[in-house]
């Protein structure tokens, strides 16, 4: 008498990586790479609203202070140097505040990706 197991015709179960997962496409690599887009969106999104904030209120500031639009500095108005000038080491550290969240998200996802990568 020979004995089996009813579960001898049914698929093996293969574990894929999660590289693998994302390669094709399967739901769960779309979850992994929404996520990723979902991250680097929310940097964007952080950024950008802090621009229209910052940079944007700045004629508003003008019309509301006529103070400022009247100072002058060597001869220049206040409202030319300030958008002349000044706002480009702010734009500079938007720049670079959104580099380094992006850089981050991505450095999270390779690590979940592949947990024992060593990116150095």
């Amino acid at each position: 008498m020979r004995v089996t197991s009813p579960l001898t015709s049914a698929p093996t179960r293969v574990r894929r990586s999660v590289p693998q997962e994302i390669d094709e496409s399967t739901a769960i690599g779309e979850i992994y790479m929404q996520s990723l887009i979902r991250s680097q969106l929310r940097a964007a999104l952080t950024v950008a609203l802090t621009l229209v904030l910052s940079v944007g209120a700045l004629p508003l500031t003008f019309m509301a202070f006529d103070t400022v639009t009247e100072f002058r500095v060597l001869g220049v108005p206040a409202p030319w140097l300030i958008l002349g000038v000044a706002v480009y080491p702010g734009l500079f550290a938007l720049g670079w505040v959104y580099i380094r969240q992006a850089e981050k998200a991505e450095r999270d996802f390779a690590e979940l990706v592949q947990p024992g990568r060593d990116d150095g």
